[in-house]
């Protein structure tokens, strides 16, 4: 029970890597505040965490509202009364090739993956700073290194804004003298859950656009490219995200950490 004494914000925590890392925090004793704006997937993991014995709320919030995004964070300071991790998890991709995709699809992948990643952080950042310790996770992807396979130059941008903002925070926070609020991102690859599973566009020779399932499109693109042949579990991500909460890793901020069997080696 290594999380024992820490209270825990997972957003985008219904499904995927979300419910993977709140339930890593569950099982290291964390209590627990997962939010996603489908309420069945985050009222099931909370039901799950509570199995696991700890306090857990559930919210239904959209990360690009900063008045539900604030409501939710003094419920969880008035039942809790401390705020110590957060992980900016919430993300959507809408591809598209850039000339065809709506503006709106567009801004709306901005604003998910981007700006709630900044509107959540700007919200809890005063309790950090008031505690003088907490710990922010960031869930970028390797998209966010590099310019991407297919049509998502909007994921792709976004990610890309994720981990600047990451390493941006982090050296703000120690310039400010609160070295000890470490800001990191994890980068994760091709992963058997959520995204990594759901079918994506695809454009073949003859210039026609189709869906393959998100597994298939990893053996016949991507296989090739990961020295471990794989796609990785939920759950390995969310050991990385267990690691970067504990105390052990105070050293450790303004880092971007692939988590992709090897496709990305920097």
């Amino acid at each position: 029970m290594r999380l024992a004494d820490r209270v825990a914000v997972v957003t985008g925590g219904g499904r995927g890597i979300g419910r993977a890392i709140a339930l890593a925090f569950a099982r290291e004793g964390a209590r627990l505040a997962v939010v996603s704006d489908v309420e069945p997937e985050v009222q099931s993991v909370a039901d799950e965490a509570r199995g696991l014995g700890v306090k857990t709320l559930a919210f239904r919030a959209d990360v690009t509202r900063s008045e539900q995004l604030g409501s939710m964070l003094e419920s969880v300071r008035g039942r809790f009364g401390r705020l110590d991790i957060l992980v900016n998890n919430a993300g959507i991709v809408e591809a598209g090739w850039l000339l065809e995709q709506p503006e709106s699809s567009w801004r709306r992948v901005i604003e998910v993956n981007l700006i709630g990643t900044y509107l959540a952080t700007r919200a809890v950042l005063p309790q950090m700073m008031s505690q003088r310790e907490g710990r922010i996770i960031n869930i970028a992807s390797v998209y966010g290194r590099h310019g991407g396979f297919g049509f998502v130059s909007a994921y792709v941008a976004s990610k890309h804004g994720v981990i600047g903002l990451t390493r941006a925070l982090a050296a703000e926070l120690g310039t400010l003298g609160y070295a000890d609020i470490t800001v990191n991102a994890i980068c994760p690859g091709y992963i058997r859950a959520g995204m990594g599973i759901a079918p994506q566009k695809v454009r073949d020779r003859d210039g026609d656009v189709r869906e393959i399932p998100g597994e298939q499109l990893f053996e016949r693109y991507f296989k090739h490219r990961v020295p471990q042949r794989r796609m990785l579990e939920a759950e390995e991500v969310a050991n990385v995200a267990v690691f970067l909460a504990l105390p052990e890793s105070k050293g450790v901020t303004g880092q971007a950490l692939n988590i992709d069997g090897g496709f990305l080696m920097s």
